[in-house]
């Protein structure tokens, strides 16, 4: 089975190595990743990515997940 590797960035970064059939299995491991990540650090960070490579680092595809919300505006002045 082909390994591809996920380095996860999300204001610190790591790397994990996981074994996929093919390039779309590993994309798929990656956002089951980023949706387990969002899950348990909720609200999560700002910017979150995945960065999917194969074992010899070339690239496959980047997830990225931004987090925001925007205010109604008689809630924002509420809040100031």
């Amino acid at each position: 089975m082909p390994n591809y590797k996920l380095q996860i960035s999300d204001g610190y970064s790591g790397e994990t190595a996981i074994d996929a059939p093919n390039s779309h299995e590993a994309l798929n491991s990656a956002l089951n990743a980023m949706a387990q990540f969002a899950c348990r650090n909720f609200p999560p960070p700002e910017n979150v990515s995945i960065t999917v490579t194969e074992a010899d680092g070339a690239p496959v595809a980047t997830l990225n997940l931004a987090f925001s919300i925007e205010y109604a505006e008689r809630v924002r002045e509420s809040l100031s």
